[in-house]
């Protein structure tokens, strides 16, 4: 291609060196200095005129390089008249770099292009259409192979995997080939995210705060790399974790939403990382003041406006004036020095309004801390506070109900092994039997396709609450949060509202308690209870064992030793409570209970109604709730005794309806 005639020894050279990224860093290391070694080695045997080397790292597949741009501005300006390059390709990929480079030619500023291998090209136009096709060639191998990246990053979305390096908490597998490499658990970072994203969730620590502490106490650094990693994380990286869906089990890719691959684990749940999200949109919400209050971030308007709060600190002299201290030496009415006195009475008052109307110079009213401090002890002495007897008593059914459901989880997926092996075994006879021709591909198609239809599996996925953990941690809350409000550390409190879930929204008239689901159906069961029997009282409730080492829970205020309250007749009566275990109940022949479904009957002495979920809605409604897969498990259910104490159905009887 060089017959074009020029003297290309007077030519004035620019040597241009390129790799495509730094993405490729690891493999093109060598790259650079390569060119540059070969390229020099080259003039100096040609006797060529290098009057500048430009070498960078970017890709050519965009506009905007440096270099580039560098090596085209010389080239207007005279300075340079030729170009010298490993490969024509190395010079652009993208049209419009190409379309300056041949533009630069038909002017005749850029006179000669120069490879090593004896693949030249000048400013003839057969030379031009050759460069042209090169650098057009070199477009299209970069489309290619950017579809074939695209496809290979969405067939690893499909079995769920991201593409690139894993999230911080997960590794890359790198005993599989590059493109394929699944994730593995980083055990350690996994457990201290974990950590920091529970912390998150209690609304009680600021993403600064949570920095300081994984620092600090955790330790937390990023996966050693070749040239970068094993530093403590940053402040940034802390955001990037709290915002990535990763650790809810999903991601996104291309637009689309990809569920995270089954083999790894899951920290949070989605509803979590909404909630995480939630929190977040309010980082930039106006503080009023640095003050911390105990009821920050719990309250809000009816409007959905932002509850702020005020701090009064106060102090009553030894002249009895009552003064704001903070900002005061001495008393303004005696003189005091504040410091000297000798019976101060320190006092502080935290108040809560609405910024938006204070801001907007409209009318507000203040809500002191002392009042929504009385308003949840009433709530929670109300729906929330059981006796120890009764706690305990729910515990050893709920771990009941926990060992019923690991034992069907074991038996599903015994049964599902069994059947997935049954089904290998039927395709590969219907494979077997359309190669020896006994079907055809139409009946081998219909036969696998019904045969699909019959092992397809309905099995709910499992969810990712630890129901268990969450109905024993609710009946702890019943024990103490009572206590904990009326004595506790502004933390104590913080965390109990958290763990309650409690949302408090105040219309400057009432103030409204909104619990989340799990609180809720206990509050529910508890008031339906005492819609039928007023005398129901859960933090009353003690417990007795019978002859056989059975559970009995009573009503104990207003009973005797040894006596039994009956509720219907209003009588203290001697051995009418049944007895049994948590498994079997005695049944008096003179009370007949009901075998219709969601029905109650009389038999003249007592009325039961005995719907499950009526006395511990945790016992059934929230396993629902809470992602159990235990569904209507064929198990006892609590119910009401003679004397108002709680015992469970016999396994004998129908089960009830759902509530």
């Amino acid at each position: 291609m060089n017959n074009y005639n020029l003297d290309t020894s007077k030519l004035k050279y620019i040597l241009y060196c390129r790799k495509s990224s730094e993405e490729g860093e690891d493999k093109q290391i060598q790259s650079l200095p390569t060119q540059i070694r070969e390229l020099g080695e080259h003039a100096e045997r040609n006797g060529l005129n290098i009057v500048k080397t430009i070498s960078e790292s970017k890709t050519a597949f965009k506009t905007g390089r440096e270099g580039f741009n560098e090596m085209m501005h010389l080239i207007k300006s005279g300075k340079a008249n030729a170009i010298l390059v490993i490969r024509a390709n190395r010079i652009s990929r993208n049209p419009i770099d190409a379309g300056c480079v041949i533009s630069l030619m038909d002017e005749k500023k850029l006179l000669y292009i120069r490879t090593p291998n004896s693949t030249c090209y000048t400013c003839s136009s057969t030379d031009k259409m050759m460069i042209a096709l090169e650098l057009i060639f070199s477009k299209k191998d970069s489309d290619d192979k950017g579809e074939m990246v695209k496809e290979g990053q969405k067939t690893k979305a499909l079995k769920g995997y991201p593409h690139g390096v894993a999230s911080l908490g997960f590794l890359n597998d790198k005993s599989e080939e590059k493109g394929n490499r699944k994730w593995l658990v980083d055990k350690l970072r996994f457990e201290a995210i974990k950590i920091i994203l529970e912390m998150f969730l209690t609304g009680t620590y600021s993403a600064g705060k949570l920095h300081r502490y994984a620092v600090k106490e955790l330790k937390l650094n990023t996966v050693k790399r070749k040239k970068i990693g094993g530093n403590l994380i940053t402040l940034s990286r802390i955001y990037e974790i709290l915002k990535d869906p990763i650790y809810a089990g999903f991601f996104f890719y291309g637009g689309e939403r990809y569920e995270l691959n089954e083999s790894l684990p899951r920290i949070i749940t989605e509803d979590q990382h909404i909630k995480i999200k939630n929190i977040l949109a309010r980082k930039n919400i106006p503080k009023t003041q640095t003050n911390e209050a105990t009821f920050s971030g719990f309250l809000q308007s009816d409007e959905g406006a932002f509850i702020g709060q005020d701090v009064k600190y106060q102090l009553i002299c030894d002249c009895k004036n009552k003064i704001a201290y903070l900002s005061r030496t001495h008393c303004p009415k005696c003189g005091k020095e504040i410091a000297m006195l000798e019976h101060p009475k320190y006092l502080n008052f935290t108040y809560y309004y609405n910024v938006k109307k204070k801001k907007a110079r409209q009318e507000y009213k203040s809500l002191s801390e002392v009042n929504i401090v009385e308003k949840l002890l009433l709530f929670v002495d109300e729906n929330l506070t059981f006796s120890r007897d009764l706690a305990e008593w729910s515990k050893k059914y709920i771990t009941e109900l926990r060992d019923k459901e690991i034992n069907d989880t074991v038996f599903r997926k015994e049964k599902g092994e069994a059947d997935k092996a049954e089904y290998e075994a039927k395709k590969t006879r219907l494979r077997q039997m359309l190669r020896d021709e006994q079907i055809t591909h139409e009946e081998y198609k219909a036969d696998l396709e019904a045969l699909n239809k019959r092992y397809a599996t309905s099995e709910p996925k499992q969810g990712v609450v630890d129901w268990y953990a969450r109905m024993n941690e609710i009946i702890d809350l019943t024990l103490c949060t009572k206590e904990i409000l009326q004595n506790g550390t502004m933390q104590a409190k913080r965390n109990i509202l958290s763990k309650l879930g409690s949302n408090l929204v105040w219309n400057e008239k009432e103030l409204f308690v909104y619990n989340d689901l799990a609180i809720n159906k206990l509050v529910e069961g508890v008031k339906s209870i005492r819609a039928e029997n007023p005398e129901f009282e859960p933090k009353k409730i003690s417990a007795r064992k019978d002859e056989n080492g059975g559970i009995i829970l009573e009503l104990n205020e207003g009973v005797e030793e040894g006596l039994t309250y009956n509720w219907a007749t209003q009588k203290t009566t001697k051995d009418l409570s049944p007895s049994g275990n948590l498994h079997s109940l005695k049944i008096e022949p003179s009370l007949e209970l009901s075998e219709l479904r969601g029905k109650s009957r009389t038999s003249g002495k007592f009325s039961v109604k005995a719907r499950h979920g009526h006395i511990l809605p945790i016992s059934r409604s929230l396993l629902r709730d809470q992602g159990s897969n235990l569904g209507h498990p064929p198990y006892t259910y609590p119910e009401i005794s003679f004397g108002g104490g709680l015992y469970h159905r016999p396994e004998g009887r129908k089960a009830l309806p759902p509530a």
